[in-house]
């Protein structure tokens, strides 16, 4: 079925995970994918032929060797031979916070052309993975995007595929876009929906619930700064309501930085209800995952999905595939449904 071109924006932890988990599939090294044939594409079609990012440590240098400079500090799982595709600057829109510019440093130099460097490189899909506070950059590559004709995945908490004006933008162009903010293969917030769910189905009433996350990666530092805690408090809490089919109050964001934690994440979840003869239930968990090894498997499956959108010639918002993989989804389904609308598309038994 061929080669699935990809460009990704921002080179950070998860460009890492992604470009040496490839590697190691390409190599035959790797277990756990979850599904190695995806409507006949498998990982090892995926092809990164294009990288874009605004941090001098990163531009200019092979993205073999950019995965790894800071402040990246996904663990380093194998060397990455020369892939010939050298990181190009891209645009920043937005105004560094104060704590964006502690681990941000900008390159001196223009942006490149987006629109030439995605038609050079004959770019079929373009992967945003730039930090959560760049929602005007994160719109702006999504228009440059839809008006080359690219199809694009949203991976952050921008307000992208659920944006009715950019995701129509992407309809008139005729290419797909899926998002918003990646869902972990084993997260918290998947994690929080089953538990909800599966005390729903088992007669209990949700009363009220919080998530609270501490982070020792550079995507959690800067998630901290007040916009993006609130924009990633309302995506969080919005999809964990979604779980039930009844309103409760619901916290969830992330709550601090921990450097010795690395690339990991612990979050807390509470979760208070009541049964029978009115009866109380709590329950507390707490998980700790490597946070950007959790965004491959979940990843390599919207990039497959999104070229079989591309080969038959279904454009805009995937309501589907972004309500099984994503936060913050064009439309918001419990996992079970979204689960099925995925596969009714993935099998082409569903338009979008």
């Amino acid at each position: 079925m061929g080669k699935i071109r990809v460009g990704i924006v921002g080179i950070g932890n998860a460009a890492s995970t992604l470009i040496q988990l490839l590697h190691l599939v390409k190599s035959g090294e790797v277990e756990g994918i979850l599904h190695w044939d995806l409507g006949g594409y498998k990982p090892t079609d995926i092809e990164v032929v294009a990288a874009y990012d605004i941090d001098r440590r990163k531009v200019g240098k092979d993205l073999s060797e950019a995965i790894f400079s800071e402040p990246n500090n996904m663990i380093k799982l194998t060397d990455v031979p020369t892939m010939g595709v050298h990181v190009e600057m891209g645009t920043l829109k937005d105004e560094l916070g104060f704590l964006t510019r502690q681990i941000i440093e900008p390159a001196d130099q223009p942006p490149v052309n987006l629109h030439d460097s995605l038609k050079e490189k004959n770019v079929d899909i373009l992967v945003n993975l730039i930090s959560g506070f760049a929602t005007r950059s994160s719109e702006n590559y999504a228009k440059i995007a839809a008006e080359s004709k690219v199809g694009f995945i949203n991976c952050t908490p921008s307000i992208i595929a659920s944006n009715h004006e950019l995701s129509d933008q992407f309809k008139n162009n005729g290419v797909p876009v899926v998002g918003d903010d990646l869902l972990s293969q084993i997260g918290s917030t998947a994690l929080h929906k089953a538990m909800l769910e599966w005390l729903n189905n088992r007669g209990a009433k949700i009363g009220s619930t919080y998530a609270l996350d501490v982070g020792g990666n550079p995507e959690t530092f800067g998630s901290l700064e007040l916009r993006s805690r609130l924009i990633k408090r309302h995506i969080k809490s919005d999809t964990i309501k979604a779980a039930t089919p009844y309103e409760f109050p619901v916290m969830a964001q992330p709550m601090d930085y921990v450097d010795f934690l690395g690339d990991q994440r612990d979050t807390v979840i509470y979760i208070q209800a009541k049964f029978i003869a009115n009866a109380d239930i709590s329950i507390e968990v707490k998980i700790r995952v490597p946070d950007s090894l959790n965004a491959f498997n979940p990843l390599i499956d919207a990039i497959r999905v999104t070229k079989l959108a591309l080969d038959r010639g279904v454009s805009g918002a995937l309501e589907s595939v972004s309500a099984f993989l994503f936060k913050h989804p064009p439309k918001s389904m419990p996992l079970g449904e979204a689960e099925k609308a995925f596969w009714q598309f993935v099998k082409g038994e569903k338009a979008v």
